[in-house]
């Protein structure tokens, strides 16, 4: 009886530690790069298929459920800052883009767990209907000539004013940019396309 009560032990603890890495290596979007395309600090997977690859299946399923095809949304996620610095609330960041070339766009804040964070302002993301736009100027070079909207997203655990994002308390945080109904030089473009950029600044 104790030598079955061991064996049992031995079998829940060991499913247990290789669920866990399991789950961990799903979460990772490192252990995907063979599937996400790259550009800048942002990753996008280029096709949503489900049918042919277990693996892409499965990271859907815990971190990206009810996602919708390729040809509606293309998501972009950043993990690390333009410098390859894993984004932290200990920092504050600075996003700084211009209108992405398609129907409809967003931006949302995930913490460690890829759930939304949890703020007291409820503030989760901002879309192309309720950011403040900027003028483009010198203080902004990043910004490339001829785009006709441009803005500055503050992203900090510390309350800001317009175009705010809460960072919370965590150790990594990813943020999401949808594209819904891109147009083609999007998608013929996945890694030299213009996508904002993501910087430390001073707290």
């Amino acid at each position: 009886m104790k030598v079955a009560i061991k064996l049992f032990g031995v079998i829940f603890l060991s499913a247990l530690l290789g669920g866990g890495y399991a789950l961990m290596q799903l979460k990772s979007l490192k252990s995907n790069s063979d599937i996400m395309v790259r550009n800048g600090c942002w990753r996008v997977n280029p096709k949503m298929d489900l049918k042919q690859n277990d693996w892409q299946r499965a990271q859907i399923a815990i971190i990206g459920l009810f996602a919708l095809r390729e040809s509606e949304v293309l998501y972009f996620i950043a993990s690390e800052d333009s410098d390859g610095e894993k984004l932290s609330s200990k920092y504050d960041y600075e996003l700084v883009g211009t209108e992405p070339n398609s129907r409809y766009w967003s931006y949302t804040m995930y913490g460690e767990d890829y759930f939304l964070i949890p703020n007291e302002d409820k503030v989760y993301s901002f879309n192309l209907d309720n950011l403040s736009y900027i003028s483009r100027d010198t203080l902004n070079p990043e910004l490339p000539r001829g785009a006709s909207k441009a803005y500055s997203i503050l992203v900090s655990s510390d309350k800001q004013g317009d175009n705010w994002l809460p960072s919370g308390e965590e150790d990594q945080f990813h943020i999401l940019l949808r594209m819904y109904n891109p147009a083609p030089e999007v998608y013929n473009n996945l890694e030299g396309v213009v996508l904002p950029t993501i910087r430390k600044v001073n707290r």
